[in-house]
């Protein structure tokens, strides 16, 4: 069930000043760059980028962790202030995708899921049986060590303590992807099913389009600090808008589609501490024209209601993507670009 707008980010930014030592200048890595969304209440929004794009520097200023350096975090349209009061705190939890280092190893299962009701007020050994149970784990496991425990039991513990000061959003960062898949899909279904019966609101970071497109109803799609597409999920990974956001699906692998054609962008992410001049994907994009060297694209709406900040964004249906590769050949060349059509060998038996 969902309801009216929980969480609202207005120009949100995180920067971190860095210096070489004595005499050396200082410098501006711009790790969250003027990011604004909104969740609903109840729904999930899948945040996706590739590694070192600011996914979790976003999720940690969220929950309170670093300070943001500018912009607006709004809960319930009520400003959370720069430093979070306890209460705060408690209605934004996180959890992260280590499952083995997020435990502490010298406590109980008890103990980790007791902690935050100990430090808050409200702790009774009931409570932290009825934590445990909602996640799954037997309350006679709490006098067991995090170390006798798989990685998925791990991570059911982790959201047990996440929940046991009644959050109203959780920050799931990463928080199947160190899992086995078959481990990784019972999390994901615990998660939908906390949240059908609680209400809980998600923020899903990830790199995995398959699990992102399972649980959120939202994505938004991060490149160098900044969101470049932002809308539902059918719309934004069945007909993507942004160039980068094509070239993630094509790169996303699909057993049912063997010989296809996919974007393969060259290089790597460009230096933060130096990214380049107007839009910061042009570097990499097979769209590339002078026009976007000079101006920075905003976040505009399109017909369907998603924004994308690009000054050539056109919708291109997922099944029409691969036949689109073909003419776009010769422009991404021209742009230093490759595009290469991927083979697979059949199995010999």
């Amino acid at each position: 069930m969902s309801g009216g707008e929980l969480l609202r980010l207005e120009g949100l930014e995180k920067h971190f000043i860095l210096s070489r030592g004595l005499g050396w200048s200082r410098r501006r890595l711009r790790a969250v760059d003027n990011v604004s969304f909104a969740i609903p209440a109840g729904q999930t929004l899948g945040l996706v980028g590739e590694s070192g794009c600011g996914k979790s520097t976003l999720g940690r200023v969220l929950v309170g962790l670093i300070a943001p350096t500018g912009g607006r975090i709004l809960l319930d349209g009520q400003p959370v202030s720069p430093a979070r009061s306890q209460t705060e705190r408690r209605h934004i939890q996180m959890v992260f995708q280590d499952p083995y280092a997020s435990l502490d190893p010298r406590m109980t299962i008890h103990e980790v899921v007791a902690e935050p009701l100990r430090i808050n007020g409200g702790y009774t050994p009931e409570r932290v049986d009825a934590l445990l149970a909602q996640v799954g784990i037997a309350a006679e496991a709490g006098r067991r060590l995090p170390a006798q425990f798989s990685g998925g039991q791990r991570q059911r513990i982790a959201i047990a303590r996440a929940l046991a000061l009644d959050p109203r959003i959780l920050i799931l960062d990463e928080a199947v992807s160190a899992l086995d898949v078959s481990i990784q899909a019972q999390i994901v279904n615990l998660l939908r099913e906390l949240q059908r019966r609680i209400g809980l609101t998600y923020l899903f970071i990830s790199h995995d389009l398959s699990v992102v497109r399972h649980i959120s109803q939202q994505v938004a799609v991060m490149y160098l600090g900044r969101i470049v597409e932002i809308g539902p999920c059918a719309q934004a990974l069945d007909s993507p808008a942004h160039p980068y956001t094509q070239a993630l699906l094509s790169a996303a692998p699909d057993p049912r589609r063997r010989g296809r054609r996919r974007i393969v962008l060259a290089g790597d992410l460009p230096n933060p501490l130096d990214p380049p001049s107007g839009c910061v994907f042009r570097t990499r994009c097979f769209k590339a024209t002078e026009r976007c060297a000079r101006e920075v694209p905003a976040l505009a709406p399109l017909p369907d209601g998603r924004q994308v900040a690009c000054h050539y964004a056109e919708a291109v249906d997922r099944t029409r993507l691969a036949e689109l590769l073909v003419p776009l050949t010769r422009a991404s060349q021209d742009a230093g670009i490759p595009i290469t059509k991927e083979t697979h060998k059949e199995d010999p038996k």
